[in-house]
């Protein structure tokens, strides 16, 4: 979050900062991206 939307931005209040952040988050969950897992469990563990 702070390389995509914070690096550069300028606030003069805690406020600012926090309504900022939740835009970025309604923004985000407005097109939501599904993630595809590639690969199976049993591939994943490791002895």
């Amino acid at each position: 979050m702070a390389r995509t939307m914070l690096r550069g931005i300028r606030v003069t209040r805690k406020r600012e900062l926090i309504d900022r952040i939740h835009q970025y988050f309604e923004e985000i969950n407005a097109a939501p991206v599904v993630f595809r897992w590639k690969y199976k469990m049993h591939e994943t563990i490791i002895v």
